[in-house]
């Protein structure tokens, strides 16, 4: 892994006393270049994001430590019947997850309005689907997959994202965490069995999807016997999904069976434990993120911009990419919580950086509509790990930020020169790399670097200075030394 840029540190402790509302400014931010927004004044005012999850415990904690506005400046809507805007994960446990999302997002645009929108059972989800789209809400951040299928963009959740979309909301999904806890096989009624090693205290929860009609497929928690045989203790509902079942220690495994229908290809998905050795990383993308109405979001760790191990990838159930585009993961925007990772974490900066967009598209008379947002992300994100859009990372990292830095190149004359380097950006500088005569001299973190030569042979000599800032931008500037 890459040093992490102590000016991209530096930054966040500057933009923290820049937008004296906020607490702590994510990583990531600065890694996509938001902070060059909020130097020409977009910030996100005047805009408006929602932020769906299934909860949002901790909420006051997180207004008094000045992560997210007072009450009375944000909207807040629950969809949840039974345990309102606190809510409960598909654990059925109380989840800070929802006020996680919203930091993050209002760390790339300090400025938006925030809409907090909570929901627990897949009717309450199509609820809230359509309240935000009856609001005009234009872009909303879920960062939340269901596991039961099918995952080919079919299912009613996925439904729910396209009927969103079709109306004019920009629908930003993770794409999930499941490349590790995917299986992709064909079964019958005998069942085929996938060992699982969870810890003791640790919840077991499968789901299963399909697709195509006349077919009906089981998955089944089982746990071993002191005599050996299995014994079934849940099995997967009318929504494809088992209850949560808390392991008391001993062996378990999950049992795959198609019990109707011509053989096909069946999808299973782990909410918590890995598949080790059986686990199928294509195809393992959860609605909603497949929908396709869905700009659906990987993780890449901020640091080093390598493509998570876990994150989701495509294709779907249909042959369609997913993700279409990464954003930054193991970022801290609360420093109760440092090191929020997943594709959770990377789906509100790309909503973020969305908002940031619109602002800007609108306050120039470019269109601002939800399909020009997403043709203007994907077509500018930072290809990262391999060229041209793949399953793990799509387009690549979003960014807002295009502009390369500017350069000054001072070089003092004689047969032992320094070379004095000043780099200018709006955005975090990440590095500035002087070469002499094609060879690297130094590499310093920042926006300055000094070199002193040792002696120069007499004739031209050749400076070239490479200077990157955190977005990606590159520019280089050639000198030459000529020492008589």
């Amino acid at each position: 892994m890459r040093p992490i840029p102590i000016t991209i540190v530096a930054a966040l402790v500057a933009a923290t006393t820049a937008t004296s509302a906020l607490g702590v400014v994510s990583q990531g931010a600065f890694r996509i270049g938001a902070d060059a927004m909020w130097a020409s004044g977009i910030d996100g005012a005047g805009q408006t994001v929602a932020v769906l999850d299934q909860g949002f415990d901790g909420l006051d904690r997180s207004i008094a430590a000045g992560e997210l506005p007072p009450i009375d400046q944000m909207t807040v809507k629950s969809f949840d019947a039974v345990n309102g805007i606190t809510g409960k994960d598909q654990l059925e446990a109380p989840t800070e997850h929802g006020v996680r999302m919203a930091e993050i997002l209002r760390d790339v645009a300090p400025g938006v309005g925030l809409v907090l929108v909570n929901y627990h059972s897949d009717d309450e989800f199509v609820q809230a689907t359509r309240w935000i789209a009856d609001q005009g809400i234009p872009i909303v951040s879920h960062s939340n997959s269901i596991l039961g299928g099918p995952f080919d963009g079919t299912g009613p959740l996925a439904r729910a994202v396209d009927a969103a979309a079709a109306r004019g909301v920009l629908w930003i999904n993770s794409s999930g965490n499941f490349a590790k806890r995917h299986w992709r096989g064909t079964a019958d009624a005998n069942g085929v069995p996938i060992s699982v090693a969870p810890q003791p205290s640790e919840t077991l929860a499968f789901g299963i999807g399909w697709s195509g009609s006349g077919v009906d497929a089981v998955v089944s928690i089982e746990r071993q016997l002191p005599d050996g045989a299995w014994l079934e203790v849940a099995r997967s509902d009318a929504t494809r999904r088992t209850p949560p079942v808390t392991v008391d220690g001993g062996a378990w495994r999950a049992v795959v069976r198609q019990v109707a229908g011509a053989p096909v290809s069946l999808d299973v998905f782990s909410r918590t434990v890995s598949f080790g050795s059986a686990a199928v990383a294509e195809g393992s993308v959860a609605t909603p993120g497949d929908a396709a109405g869905s700009l659906t979001v990987g993780a890449a760790t901020w640091g080093d911009l390598k493509v998570a191990d876990y994150s989701s990838r495509g294709p779907t159930g249909d042959g369609r990419q997913k993700p279409e585009i990464v954003g930054p993961t193991y970022v801290t925007s609360n420093l109760a919580f440092p090191g929020t990772g997943g594709t959770s974490a990377s789906a509100p900066h790309v909503a973020g950086a969305a908002v940031l967009v619109r602002q800007q598209r609108m306050a120039t008379g470019q269109p601002a509509d939800a399909a020009s947002l997403r043709a203007y992300l994907l077509a500018r994100a930072r290809d990262i790990e391999t060229k041209g859009a793949d399953s793990a990372s799509g387009s690549g990292m979003v960014r807002v930020d295009f502009a390369p830095p500017l350069v000054r190149v001072g070089i003092t004359p004689g047969r032992r020169p320094v070379i004095r380097v000043q780099a200018f950006d709006d955005g975090t500088m990440n590095s500035v790399t002087v070469k002499l005569d094609g060879r690297q001299v130094t590499k310093a973190l920042g926006p300055v670097a000094r070199y002193r030569s040792g002696l120069l042979k007499k004739g031209r000599h050749r400076v070239v200075v490479t200077a990157e800032d955190s977005a990606g931008n590159v520019i280089t500037a050639k000198r030459a030394v000529v020492v008589r």
